[in-house]
């Protein structure tokens, strides 16, 4: 049975929902400028190294009831209550997107006992690994694996004090006057405390990512331990 859960619901489970067949599931495009150049053979070509959103389309049925009205209010009231949410399909549940309900759902009587209605998910490019689990690390020079396709954006607490160094693979980002935990926001590219107090002021560098593959991790100074949410994405 084709399901999928939104906003900690579950179609069929909550709902009845019958998803006529598994959805089409396109590649987000790459923003890639092309510049043409009179005298020149090609284009010039500019690659912002970013994606576009996806949009996911689901054919939906739902059994008529007695109470067919306000099954149909639960779903809607579901459906755009949720605002942006993980999207998880029963065929790929180790994975999910991050969606949103961006059309106007119309509910079209095509059988005796059914109606219809599409399903449409504004996505951002990338699926994330479900379990996106902390990794803890206790000396410098750990490895990790990325299993994704794409270079994953952690966040990283370093628990530590005074001046530090961190390296992941030959990238490295340094903080000065550390008190006792800076945590580094590579998604978005913010460095702060518990308090979520800006220390964007203390670091030096560029956010640090994860490759595909393995990754070596380093630091220098007075550190304790890193902890890293990974973070791991696929297109």
């Amino acid at each position: 049975m084709l399901s999928f859960n939104f906003g900690g619901k579950n179609s069929y489970d909550d709902f009845g929902i019958l998803i006529a067949k598994r959805p089409d599931i396109p590649s987000p495009k790459r923003r890639v400028s092309t510049i043409n150049i009179p005298g020149r053979d090609s284009n010039l070509r500019f690659d912002e190294k970013t994606y576009e959103d996806i949009t996911l389309g689901v054919e939906c049925f739902v059994k008529d009831t007695q109470n067919l009205g306000s099954k149909l209010d639960d779903i809607k009231a579901w459906l755009f209550g949720v605002g942006e949410s993980d999207l998880i399909f029963s065929f790929q549940s180790d994975k999910k997107y991050i969606a949103q309900v961006v059309n106007a759902i119309d509910f079209k009587q095509v059988y005796r006992y059914f109606s219809q209605f599409p399903i449409i998910f504004n996505c951002r490019p990338f699926k994330y690994a479900v379990e996106n689990n902390m990794v803890t690390l206790n000396t410098s020079g750990g490895d990790v694996t990325n299993p994704g396709s794409l270079e994953s954006e952690p966040v990283i607490s370093i628990y530590g004090s005074g001046g530090i160094v961190l390296k992941i693979n030959e990238d490295q980002i340094t903080f000065q006057d550390i008190t006792e935990k800076i945590i580094m926001n590579s998604v978005i590219q913010d460095c702060y405390d518990d308090s979520g107090n800006n220390l964007n002021g203390k670091m030096t560098g560029e956010f640090l990512k994860l490759k595909s593959g393995g990754n070596i991790i380093e630091w220098s100074g007075s550190v304790t331990k890193v902890e890293l949410l990974p973070n791991w994405r696929w297109l």
